[in-house]
């Protein structure tokens, strides 16, 4: 079911979703204090606020899920080997 096949391969696969996982999270942040803003009579944030939550929010998903999506495909790996009946 997964295969990440060489070393190589399986770094640009972490490496892509980690970067799809903190857009995603980026994008969350950027709506959510974009409606805080518009549900506000005043403006609550600035744009300067924005950008530097945005990448503040990019730098600390990176991070974190540089170290949880390889965990997350040993573990795909694992279950997989586990799942095969030896015949």
């Amino acid at each position: 079911m997964v295969k990440f096949g060489s070393t190589e391969n399986r770094s640009r696969i972490v490496f892509l979703l980690s970067l799809v996982t903190s857009i995603v999270l980026i994008i969350l942040f950027l709506s959510g204090s974009l409606l805080t803003n518009m549900s506000r009579g005043e403006i609550a944030y600035t744009q300067v606020d924005m950008a530097a939550g945005s990448i503040f929010v990019f730098v600390i998903t990176m991070i974190i899920s540089l170290s949880l999506w390889p965990r997350a495909a040993d573990w795909l790996e694992n279950r997989e080997n586990d799942d095969k009946i030896p015949e």
